[in-house]
């Protein structure tokens, strides 16, 4: 089977979305299937990377906002050939106009990822609120009309999805790496290796204003006064100017000692942090927050996590009870972390979670791709 994946960015480019995308494709080629993913030029070149998976970079016109990025070029030979055509992201101008593509000229049967459904109804900015929601929702309601199977990777967007647009979406949660149910603890390889002492708050991601990290630096100044053998460790890289006015703010409080800046780490020195931690923590404001794959890591390592309601998962969250949700001000922050850590609950049993890896992810992706007509 040829399968094709959309998605407006790709590997080097490195986001929750685009490990997806990579992770589903490749597992469906290991399964012997014909896989091509077609992303823009955005971070890459202009060219085509035969693999495992064959990657197709195809020339487009760049914006500062990846939704509004437009191709160029479509490879109409590949799209011809295909025997079903996937799009990753309903707010992506890029995916939008090659699924269409597909569907108009030569009758493809598409599956589409909503992610984030209407988020931009809620962001923090009033002029993407305004202005880009009315996009977003356009947009969505064009791929409503052409897309045969909707995805989505969590209840609480099926629903939207059912209610605003009439689509019956199935549930696809996005999977994580087989080390994560695998590898034993390394908790205290954590500890030997950094050495830090204490309980210990972690932040892990991308280092940006939208992923709250100051958000979190005020909270953990409250909370520290109120669990001052508590340390917060920051794991991750991004806007270094960002980072040092988190750490500025740090300073002034008097705390600067009691938090660990990592930078980069491995996949197996983020799994050993995970282990070590009594919280991880998703401060983020930014209202597109889908289902971050942290979540399902964090829950295969039986730990607990404390986020903010810019999460669209915190709607889960709140109903399954594997973690603690604030609103994103550092008040409410603090106070969720100083509740957690007194509650000593990270040991929680989230043996009743249903975590998949991302072999599983692919299979279930296929099984359901012969629902759609050919």
């Amino acid at each position: 089977m040829r399968i094709v994946h959309i998605s407006t960015l790709y590997y080097p480019f490195v986001g929750g979305l685009e490990i997806a995308v990579q992770r589903v494709a490749e597992e469906q080629a290991k399964l012997g299937h014909e896989v091509y993913v077609i992303s823009s030029d955005a971070y890459a070149e202009n060219k085509l990377e035969e693999g495992i998976v064959t990657v197709v970079r195809v020339r487009s016109w760049k914006s500062r906002y990846p939704f509004l990025i437009v191709p160029r070029d479509i490879p109409m030979d590949i799209l011809k050939g295909a025997d079903v055509v996937l799009g990753w992201g309903h707010t992506y101008y890029f995916v939008y106009k090659i699924v269409r593509k597909a569907k108009i000229k030569f009758g493809k049967s598409i599956m589409q990822y909503f992610i984030g459904v209407d988020y931009l109804k809620h962001h923090y900015n009033p002029l993407i609120r305004i202005a880009g929601y009315s996009y977003q929702k356009l947009l969505t309601q064009s791929l409503a009309k052409i897309v045969d199977l909707p995805l989505v990777t969590n209840e609480y967007e099926k629903r939207l999805l059912r209610e605003r647009y009439g689509l019956d979406a199935i549930v696809v949660p996005h999977g994580i790496d087989e080390k994560y149910l695998s590898l034993p603890n390394m908790a205290e390889n954590f500890r030997k290796k950094y050495g830090v002492e204490g309980r210990i708050i972690a932040y892990i991601g991308r280092i940006h204003p939208t992923k709250g990290l100051d958000i979190l630096v005020k909270a953990f100044i409250r909370a520290a006064k109120e669990e001052p053998n508590t340390v917060l460790v920051i794991a991750g890289k991004g806007d270094e100017g960002y980072l040092k006015r988190c750490l500025r703010i740090a300073k002034k409080a008097g705390v600067e000692n009691k938090i660990r800046v990592l930078g980069y780490v491995s996949e197996e020195d983020k799994i050993a942090l995970i282990d070590a931690s009594d919280i991880v923590v998703l401060p983020t404001r930014h209202a597109g927050e889908s289902y971050p794959l942290l979540i399902n890591e964090v829950l295969a390592r039986g730990k607990r996590f404390v986020m903010t309601r810019g999460v669209i998962a915190s709607k889960w969250v709140e109903e399954s009870d594997v973690g603690k949700v604030a609103d994103p001000d550092p008040h409410s922050l603090a106070q969720a972390l100083v509740e957690e850590l007194r509650s000593r609950n990270d040991e929680k049993d989230n043996e009743t979670i249903k975590i998949l890896t991302w072999g599983e992810v692919a299979y279930k992706l296929l099984d359901i791709l012969w629902q759609l007509p050919v």
